[in-house]
Order: structure tokens, then C-alpha cells, then sequence
């Protein structure tokens, strides 16, 4: 069975988040808590590093499809930043 997840790099409000999530849509509006990010930066590039080097740490080998930015892998859903 596969892990059907990545890491996923969205900017908001001038900052870069780091999620770990699923990589096809959960819900009609794809919405992720900011309170769930795993890493919050003020380049992209520094967030993009995170994501690799976090992906690379996973001890289950890393996320299925890796890192990608502001939409979803598999459907290419986009995803949009709550704060709850």
C-alpha cells in the first residue's frame, strides 16, 4: 500500500509553509491549519531545503511523491491556508 503523501510548499501572506499532506484533494476546498505547518520561512528557497532535508530524515524513506509547491501532486489541486 502507498503512502500517497508529500511535502507540500505554499506561501501565504509573504511567508513559506512546509506541510506534510496527502497528495490528491481530501475535500472539495483544500484547506490546511497554519498551525500544522512543519516549517515556516521567509524564502522559498529556505523552505525548499527544509522540505528535502525533512523528506530526506523520514524513517520510513520519505513522502511518496517528494516535494512540490502550492498544489497538490496527484490531481493538481490547489490548497488553500487557514488560520483555525
Amino acid at each position: 500500500m502507498s503512502r500517497n503523501d508529500q511535502i507540500l510548499v505554499k506561501k501565504y501572506k509573504g511567508k513559506y509553509y512546509v506541510f506534510n499532506v496527502m497528495a490528491e484533494s481530501w475535500s472539495k476546498t483544500n484547506r490546511l491549519n497554519i498551525k500544522e505547518a512543519i516549517g515556516v520561512f521567509d524564502t522559498r528557497e529556505k523552505a525548499i531545503i527544509f522540505g528535502h532535508d525533512y523528506d530526506a530524515k523520514d524513517e520510513y524513506g520519505g513522502s511518496e511523491y517528494g516535494v512540490r509547491e502550492e498544489r497538490l501532486y496527484k490531481d493538481d489541486a490547489k490548497v488553500k491556508i487557514v488560520k483555525i
